[in-house]
C-alpha cells in the first residue's frame, strides 16, 4: 500500500521501513537554497518543532542535533562511515556544513539498510555540497557502487559578478550492488544532431555513413576483395555489422562468409557506394522512434515556470524525476522518497505505476502531495501515517 508518513525521515525510516525493502530512493534534501523554510514547518498546532526547523533551516547549523546525529553515527556498525565522517569534522570542524554532513550521514545509512539488493539511490544536491556527500557514499556504498554523477542543467542562464554562473546541479547515482536495475531510457534526438549527422537520404529515408571495415589486415575472407574492392590495399579488414543482418532476419550468419554477409547488405540497400576509388560504406537510417540514449548530462529537461510551480522551495520537474524512475525501476516496484516535499517523487511513481512512500516532516509539504495526488488520480488510494 502506498504512503505518505508525516514526520521526521529518520524516525520514520528506523520504525517503519523493513530492511531490502525498497527498489529505488530519490532524495533531494535541502541545503543552501537561498530559501526560508521556517514557514513551512508547523506542527499540527502551528506551533513550530526545534527539530523541525534544525532539518529545513536555510543552512543546518551546529548544535545539540547534529551532535547527537553525528553520535549516532560514531556509534553505528558502518566503521567506513564513521571514520570518513570523523575526518569530515576533523576538516571542517563545527560549523554549518559538518551539521549538514552529520545529519545526511545517520539518514544514509538508514537508507543503505532499506535498499534492496538490486535497488539504487539518487542524492540530488548542489555543488557546494556533492563532493563531500560523495566520499560519505564512497563510505556508506563502497566507491565501487558509484554508477554516475549526472549532471542537471536546471537553468539556461545566471549572472554573476565575479564567478561561472552556475546553472546546474549534481545528482549522485549508487548502487546497492553489483546486480543493480537499469532499464535503457531514450531521449529525443536533437534537431541539430540529425541535421549535422543524417546528411544523406534515399527512399527509405534519413541515413548517416557508417565504416564496413575495420584497423589492420587479416588472412581469412574479412581481408579479400570484395565487388573489386580490397581493404588489404588500404591497410583495413571487411567489418560487418552482424546485428544490422539479424535486424532483416537473416539466418545461419556464423555460416556465410564475409563476401556473402556484404552481398545480403546490398540486396537490401544497405550499403552506400561513393564516387569510384573509395570504401563502400554502411547506411546507418534514421530512427526517430529510439531516440538517443539518456545521457549523464541533462539539457533537455527545464526547471519549472512560475505558472508551473507549486510553491515548494526545492520543487524540480515532474519529467526530471520521471526519467529516473523509468532508468531504475519497473512496474510494481517500490520508490521512497524521504524528504518529498510537494510530491514531485510521489506524483512520478504512481503515473509510471510504481509502489510509493514519502516522508516529509512539513505539515504543508504532506498536505500539498496530498493535494497534488488527488487532482492528478482522482480516487486514488493511499494511507497517510503521523510520526511513529
Amino acid at each position: 500500500m502506498n504512503r505518505l508518513y508525516y514526520g521526521d525521515n529518520l524516525t520514520v525510516l528506523r520504525d517503519s521501513i523493513a530492511d531490502a525493502s525498497v527498489d529505488l530512493i530519490y532524495l533531494d534534501p535541502p541545503f543552501n537554497s537561498q530559501a526560508t523554510y521556517n514557514a513551512l514547518l508547523k506542527g499540527p498546532e502551528g506551533s513550530q518543532s526545534r527539530a523541525q526547523i534544525e532539518a529545513f533551516e536555510d543552512t543546518w547549523h551546529w548544535g545539540d542535533e547534529a551532535q547527537l546525529a553525528f553520535d549516532g553515527v560514531m556509534s553505528g556498525c558502518n566503521t567506513h562511515a564513521a571514520e570518513m565522517l570523523r575526518s569530515l569534522r576533523a576538516f571542517l570542524k563545527e560549523n554549518d556544513m559538518m551539521a549538514y554532513l552529520s545529519m545526511m550521514a545517520v539518514r544514509l545509512l538508514e537508507l543503505h539498510r532499506v535498499l534492496k539488493p538490486a535497488g539504487t539511490l539518487y542524492l540530488h544536491c548542489d555543488p557546494s555540497a556533492s563532493h563531500y556527500l560523495k566520499v560519505l557514499l564512497d563510505a556508506i556504498f563502497g566507491p565501487e557502487f558509484f554508477l554516475n554523477e549526472v549532471i542537471w542543467k536546471r537553468t539556461s542562464g545566471h549572472n554573476s559578478a565575479s564567478r561561472w554562473g552556475p546553472v546546474h546541479d549534481v545528482i549522485l547515482f549508487y548502487a546497492k550492488s553489483g546486480i543493480h536495475r537499469w532499464n535503457r531510457v531514450a531521449q529525443p534526438y536533437d534537431p541539430e544532431y540529425v541535421k549535422q549527422f543524417y546528411r544523406f537520404k534515399d527512399a527509405q529515408g534519413l541515413f548517416r555513413l557508417g565504416d564496413l571495415t575495420g584497423a589492420g589486415t587479416r588472412t581469412g575472407d574479412s581481408g579479400m576483395a570484395w565487388r573489386d574492392v580490397n581493404p588489404t590495399k588500404v591497410g583495413r579488414h571487411w567489418a560487418v555489422p552482424n546485428k544490422a543482418l539479424a535486424a532483416l532476419g537473416v539466418a545461419n550468419l556464423n555460416g556465410l562468409s564475409t563476401q556473402e554477409k556484404l552481398d545480403r547488405l546490398d540486396r537490401h540497400g544497405l550499403i552506400h557506394w561513393p564516387p569510384k576509388g573509395q570504401m563502400p560504406q554502411f547506411k546507418r537510417y534514421f530512427d526517430p522512434a529510439k531516440g538517443v540514449a539518456a545521457q549523464d548530462v541533462i539539457t533537455g529537461i527545464r526547471p519549472l515556470s512560475a505558472q508551473e510551480r507549486l510553491g515548494y522551495p526545492t520543487e524540480k520537474p515532474l519529467g526530471l524525476l520521471e526519467r529516473i524512475i523509468l532508468a531504475s525501476s519497473c512496474e510494481g516496484d517500490v520508490v521512497l522518497d524521504p524528504f518529498c516535499g510537494c510530491g514531485t517523487t510521489i506524483h512520478a511513481a504512481q503515473k509510471l505505476q510504481r509502489e510509493w512512500v514519502g516522508i516529509d516532516t512539513a505539515q504543508l509539504a504532506i498536505s500539498l502531495t496530498e493535494k497534488r495526488l488527488q487532482q492528478a488520480f482522482p480516487g486514488i488510494r493511499y494511507v497517510i501515517q503521523p510520526p511513529c
